[in-house]
């Protein structure tokens, strides 16, 4: 990780707005990572209620999925550009925040990478076989601790640093 991140996270203080919206971004993540927790679920009925105070987000969420275009669902691109477009690339909008988003819609690329390994390789080949159970464990708790790291660190003030994503989104950033 280069050390611009980590220098700049001590040596600049976030707003409370910008930690807010930092921290909010990550959110994002952790809607769209519910389906995966459906084993977990099972077993820790009481991980299921994090996701309450989500409920409104949720089906506001799962009405922009249901979005469609010619057959094609495009609500979740609809979210992507939107974030994309008006939050990472606008230079109106602090460092801070467009990081955070930025980190949080990578974190979302990965969900989708993984529900299409689901959906199209290991369904069909072993069904809800035990290592299916296992990776859609193991991307439930990861996108968990991710996100919940993202929203702690953001609501600190500093950057959040995950490995390769912060890199990749620092760079991202820079750009612009």
């Amino acid at each position: 990780m280069s050390g611009s991140i980590i220098q700049m996270s001590w040596h600049s203080s976030q707003t409370a707005a910008d930690r807010f919206f930092g921290s909010l971004a990550y959110l994002l993540p952790m809607i769209e990572v519910y389906s995966f927790g459906i084993f977990i679920f099972k077993e820790l009925p009481v991980l299921a209620q994090l996701y309450l105070p989500l409920t409104p987000l949720m089906m506001i969420d799962g009405a922009i999925k249901s979005i469609r275009l010619g057959g094609f669902g495009i609500g979740s691109l609809i979210v992507f550009f939107a974030l994309y477009l008006g939050v990472v690339t606008n230079p109106r909008v602090s460092r801070f925040i467009r990081f955070n988003t930025l980190q949080a819609i990578l974190i979302g690329i990965l969900l989708s990478l993984c529900g299409l390994l689901l959906e199209y390789i290991l369904l069909p080949l072993s069904g809800l076989g035990i290592l299916t159970q296992v990776l859609m464990n193991v991307v439930f708790l990861g996108t968990w601790v991710m996100s919940g790291y993202g929203i702690i660190m953001s609501a600190l003030g500093r950057y959040t640093e995950i490995p390769q994503l912060s890199e990749t989104a620092q760079m991202q950033i820079d750009r612009y």
